[in-house]
């Protein structure tokens, strides 16, 4: 996997941040649908809705209807984001050791940490135009997340049902399992949290 990381980096981070960018503006509905023709009232409602989604981390995890907690990382839009590791092109991590029978938990972060940089990026613009996705930027945001999750890994239960989901969307990724079967539902330790 390194290899494959060292002989293109720039066009699997180009190739991802094209597929987060495109399930991003689809998946979180911060775009208006034509309802308002201004465009200083457009670039409100989009700085508010991508506020938003950043300052309770709504990007990363949904609540749990059963009895009220969060779910972590289980939004569409994060599996859709991790399909790409599973995806045609040259370079997709499907036949990797590490990717056959799990997506690693860096491969996941890596996507939220894509998410954020984007929902950044709407959030200070207004505009559906693409943000600059710096590598330091995508490391922070990256490093971030992962100090959250591993507070999450060290409770046993979640650590469980963290690696099943990843094992059931590599699964799904592989094309083993119907991507819309089964309910998979993901806030602010510098504006990421893990809800325990």
């Amino acid at each position: 996997m390194l290899q494959l990381f060292c002989d293109d980096l720039f066009t699997f981070h180009t190739e991802l941040k094209k597929v987060v960018v495109s399930i991003t503006k689809a998946s979180y509905d911060i775009f208006p649908k034509g309802t308002m023709v201004r465009k200083d009232e457009i670039q409100k409602c989009v700085i508010a809705k991508a506020t938003k989604l950043l300052k309770t981390s709504d990007y990363l995890c949904i609540p749990d209807s059963s009895n009220g907690k969060w779910k972590n990382f289980v939004l569409q839009a994060l599996r859709d984001g991790c399909k790409f590791y599973y995806g045609n092109s040259k370079k997709a991590l499907k036949n990797t050791d590490e990717f056959q029978h799990a997506i690693p938990v860096n491969g996941l972060l890596l996507v939220g940490a894509m998410t954020k940089g984007i929902l950044t990026g709407f959030c200070e613009t207004g505009t559906d135009k693409v943000p600059d996705l710096s590598a330091d930027k995508c490391r922070a945001d990256f490093n971030s997340l992962q100090r959250s999750v591993d507070t999450l890994l060290e409770n046993p239960d979640h650590h469980a049902e963290l690696k099943e989901m990843l094992e059931q969307w590599a699964m799904i990724g592989a094309g083993d399992l119907d991507f819309n079967k089964g309910n998979m539902g993901g806030s602010d330790m510098e504006d990421v949290n893990i809800i325990l």
